[in-house]
C-alpha cells in the first residue's frame, strides 16, 4: 500500500543533493531530474505505481487519473504528499508543463530550472513563480491512491488478445473497480501491459480517451481471455 511519507522523505533526501536536466539518460537519475521524472521516482518510493513503470513525462501522469492518481477539484482541498500539474493537458511536453509534490498548500517540492535541481519553493520566496494556486484547465492537482496489492507486477508487452467469454473493462486492476464496458466473445483486446493483483492476471491498455484501462483474463485456475 501506498505511504505519503516515504514519497516525500524519498524526494527530501534529494534536496540540494541532484542537479536538473530534461536530458535522457541523463533525466533518469541518479544525479539528474527534470520535474516528471523526479515525480515519478517519488510515487514509486512510496509504493503509488509499480517499481517497474515507465519514467515517463507530465502527460503520463495525467494519464494516471484513476488509477494511480485522484483529481482534486480544489485548491482549498490540497493535502501533502498531493502533486500538481501546471499545464494544458496533450500540452505539457517540455517546457510546456511543470509537476511537483505539495508539502504543505504554501510549499512545494520539486525539481527545476530555476534552481538547478530538486528544492523546495514556499510563498515566502518563488512559490507564485511556479502556480497561481487555483485549480484550472491549466493547473491541476492529484492524489496518490494505492490501488495495487502488495507483490504486484507489471510487465511491458505488445499483444493482441482473444476474448472467451464477457469481461469486464474497469479504471483499476481491480474487481472492485467500477465497469466501464464489457468485451464480449470473439472480441479481440489489443494490449501493451500484463500484471496481476488481488489473484487475477490482467491486461492494460490506453483507450481512445487516452486513459489507462483493465481487463481481467483469469484467475490461475480458469481463462476467460486469451493472449
Amino acid at each position: 500500500m501506498g505511504n505519503i511519507e516515504k514519497m516525500i522523505d524519498f524526494g527530501l533526501a534529494k534536496v540540494g543533493r541532484v542537479g536538473y536536466s530534461m536530458a535522457y539518460p541523463a533525466r533518469l537519475g541518479p544525479k539528474f531530474y527534470d520535474c516528471s521524472s523526479f515525480v515519478h521516482y517519488c510515487l514509486i518510493a512510496g509504493g503509488f505505481i509499480p517499481r517497474t513503470s515507465l519514467i515517463g513525462s507530465t502527460e503520463t501522469l495525467f494519464k494516471m487519473k484513476g488509477v494511480y492518481l485522484k483529481e482534486i477539484y480544489s485548491y482549498n482541498e490540497i493535502q501533502r504528499g498531493d502533486i500538481f500539474i501546471r499545464g494544458i493537458e496533450g500540452k505539457s511536453l517540455g517546457a510546456g508543463g511543470h509537476t511537483g509534490i505539495f508539502l504543505a498548500k504554501d510549499k512545494i517540492l520539486h525539481a527545476n530550472y530555476r534552481h538547478r535541481g530538486v528544492s523546495i519553493s514556499t510563498s515566502r520566496d518563488d512559490l507564485n513563480s511556479f502556480l497561481a494556486l487555483r485549480r484550472s484547465y491549466k493547473e491541476r492537482y492529484f492524489r496518490p491512491i494505492a490501488s495495487l496489492s502488495p507483490g504486484y507486477a507489471i510487465v511491458e508487452k505488445l499483444g493482441r488478445a482473444l476474448v472467451l467469454k464477457a469481461v469486464n473493462v474497469r479504471e483499476r486492476p481491480s474487481t472492485r473497480s467500477g465497469v466501464l464496458a464489457v468485451y464480449y466473445p470473439g472480441e479481440a483486446i489489443h494490449y501493451d501491459q500484463v500484471l496481476e493483483n488481488e489473484g487475477y492476471r490482467w491486461i492494460s491498455y490506453i483507450a481512445l480517451s487516452g486513459k489507462r484501462r483493465y481487463v481481467s483474463i483469469g484467475d490461475g485456475k480458469s481463462t476467460w481471455v486469451r493472449i
